[in-house]
């Protein structure tokens, strides 16, 4: 769960720390520069100027990586629709462009119907004051993603032992020639 509160500064598990970072969210740029602190659980934006905080736990960032627009920074976007009363009001019709779709709302994604759910997301951008940095945070936060992998790894056995069956059973697949015209010479076009 994300965690907006009043400004602190973790103590564990801490893997990068910067300061006079600003945090621009969708297309609100918070006026106010803050700390970054890159934890093992989380990420954490700290603005003691506004008093405020955001705390971004790792599976919920879907996507990061280093930005040169709007500036030179790291882009997150987060598996969420944020809502941070005073900072930034999620736009539900966010289309992945921190952007309203105003062409066709409502449309289905490619004739797949969708319940909202899976297009909730909400993209962030953090522009340290000196682009020098930018590939330590950038390296801080895969590190601290490794540490955090999404809910899609599984460690089942039954999952691992199925994945080794069906290694078996396609084996002969394996020496499958494709140059033999004859093979597929019934086949429909």
């Amino acid at each position: 769960m994300v965690t907006i509160g009043s400004a602190f500064t973790p103590t564990d598990g801490i893997i990068y720390s910067a300061s006079n970072v600003k945090l621009k969210i969708g297309s609100n740029v918070i006026p106010s520069a803050g700390s970054l602190h890159l934890t093992e659980s989380s990420c954490v934006w700290s603005c003691e100027e506004r008093n405020a905080s955001i705390s971004i736990p790792w599976p919920r960032v879907g996507v990061h990586a280093i930005s040169s627009v709007p500036g030179e920074g790291i882009f997150v976007m987060l598996d969420i629709n944020l809502v941070w009363p005073g900072f930034y009001e999620a736009r539900p019709e966010n289309n992945g462009n921190a952007h309203p779709d105003e062409d066709e709302p409502g449309e289905d994604d490619e004739g797949h119907d969708s319940d909202g759910s899976e297009t909730a997301m909400t993209e962030m951008w953090f522009q340290p004051a000196s682009a020098e940095i930018v590939e330590q945070i950038f390296s801080a936060m895969r590190e601290c993603q490794s540490l955090n992998p999404g809910t899609d790894v599984s460690e089942d056995e039954d999952y691992m032992e199925a994945e080794e069956d069906d290694l078996q059973e396609v084996g002969d697949m394996r020496n499958l020639q494709l140059d033999d015209e004859d093979k597929f010479a019934d086949a429909e076009e």
